[in-house]
């Protein structure tokens, strides 16, 4: 009897090494075809947001300051007055306007340049800063007028640079405005100071 086990033991060694050989090479085309790949998992968490919209502001920033050579006895046109900036996110339903003045521009020694003989051309290129809505308006600019009650401190009436509906809301910034200047005749060779004042009013 027992070399008939012997046998049966040899003949079914085969059997299990070509068991064991299908299972493997069943494994490893598991592993290589794309339609069989292992799905990755994913976890997700949410943040909490609270977020406030604060109060708006209406600001005006004034180019820098202005040196520029000017003719007696001739208007001196074109003089460029830099890039104005303003800002109104009120966002209150009003209507609003930016504006310009200038005071008479006089000397130590005595000189006088009148505002009466001032103007100031609106710039009409106008860029809004990222998130603004609407473009304002360029305004009509002009003369300066208004009674020089004190020569060197009154400012005059204000010209228009730019208007906005209630709808425009944001950073803009205006380039292009220019101011003419007509010096008098006999007036004295000198430095001349004043100021160019620019409001926003909404």
């Amino acid at each position: 009897m027992t070399p008939v086990r012997k046998g049966l033991l040899a003949a079914r060694r085969p059997r299990r090494v070509a068991v064991l050989a299908c299972i493997s090479a069943a494994t490893l085309a598991a592993a290589l075809l794309p339609g069989h790949a292992v799905e990755a998992s994913t976890q997700g968490s949410a943040q909490t947001v609270t977020a406030t919209v604060v109060a708006g502001t209406l600001t005006v920033a004034a180019p820098p300051a202005l040196a520029t050579n000017l003719t007696p006895g001739q208007t001196n046109s074109g003089i460029a007055l830099g890039s104005l900036v303003y800002t109104n996110t009120l966002n209150d339903g009003s209507s609003w306007s930016v504006t310009a003045t200038s005071n008479d521009w006089t000397s130590l020694v005595g000189g006088n340049i009148p505002f009466s003989g001032m103007s100031i051309a609106a710039g009409g290129t106008i860029n809004g800063a990222v998130g603004s809505t609407g473009t304002p308006s360029a305004g009509a600019g002009g003369a300066l007028t208004g009674t020089d009650t004190t020569p060197g401190t009154t400012q005059s009436n204000p010209v228009t640079l730019a208007t906005g509906t209630s709808s425009v809301q944001g950073v803009y910034t205006q380039t292009g405005s220019t101011i003419s200047v007509t010096v008098p005749g006999g007036t004295a060779t000198g430095v001349y100071t004043g100021s160019i004042t620019y409001t926003i009013t909404g």
